[in-house]
């Protein structure tokens, strides 16, 4: 039975496209790579993100050096940050059905927490900040284990073909969402369990879950 939802954070909740574009073109000179426009992240978004990486000439070992100046100027930028529209309505009807509520995010907790309380979203359970960008299936491990939990009594909810990888690592199902970073046909290359292409969508959806799983 569905006792845990785990969302994802940045393309899931926080609608933070513009300020992740932002943050990319100004770190551009300092790690000599090229400044991209919004079509050409879209375009990108379209392949996993190794491969865009490759495309941009970053080397892996950088990524957790220009990830820690990312955060820190992503605190700069919060004031312009909104849930997309939707989303405190799903997470409101979700608490009001007595679920518990997470957040596993490779942001940083100050961040999240911040935003969640200036968007009438502070409802969540817990928050975890998981640093590894492509560990996230070891967050997920982990927190099955500290909470003495069952992969089959959490469903995740993700924007990323990276967290449907991770969520089949783990044998948590998970409901992917196209409103986010990936682009639909990339999450449906990854066969999530559900996809949702608006936030009204959830809420059915786990519903239906609990009320199979009652029945059987």
């Amino acid at each position: 039975m569905i006792k845990h939802i785990i969302f994802d954070f940045d393309g899931t909740i926080a609608d933070s496209g513009e300020i992740g574009l932002q943050i990319i073109n100004d770190l551009a000179e300092k790690y000599h790579y090229r400044q991209f426009t919004m079509a050409e992240v879209r375009e990108m978004n379209k392949i996993p993100v190794k491969e865009r990486l490759k495309k941009t000439g970053v080397p892996l070992y950088k990524i957790p050096q220009i990830s820690v100046e990312a955060l820190v100027r992503y605190r700069l930028l919060m004031h312009s940050l909104q849930a997309y529209a939707g989303i405190r309505e799903m997470i409101h009807a979700l608490k009001d059905e007595g679920l518990y509520l997470a957040i596993i995010s490779s942001n940083s907790l100050e961040n999240i927490k911040d935003f969640l309380l200036s968007n009438d979203l502070d409802l969540f359970d817990r928050v975890v900040s998981a640093r590894n960008f492509f560990g996230k299936h070891w967050s997920i491990a982990r927190y099955l284990k500290e909470a003495g939990l069952t992969a089959d009594e959490v469903i995740y909810v993700g924007d990323e073909l990276r967290d449907i990888e991770a969520c089949k690592k783990t044998g948590v199902k998970i409901i992917a969402v196209s409103w986010g970073f990936d682009c639909r046909e990339l999450l449906q290359s990854g066969v999530p369990d559900y996809l949702a292409d608006k936030p009204g969508e959830i809420v059915p959806i786990i519903k239906s879950i609990i009320a199979r799983e009652g029945k059987s």
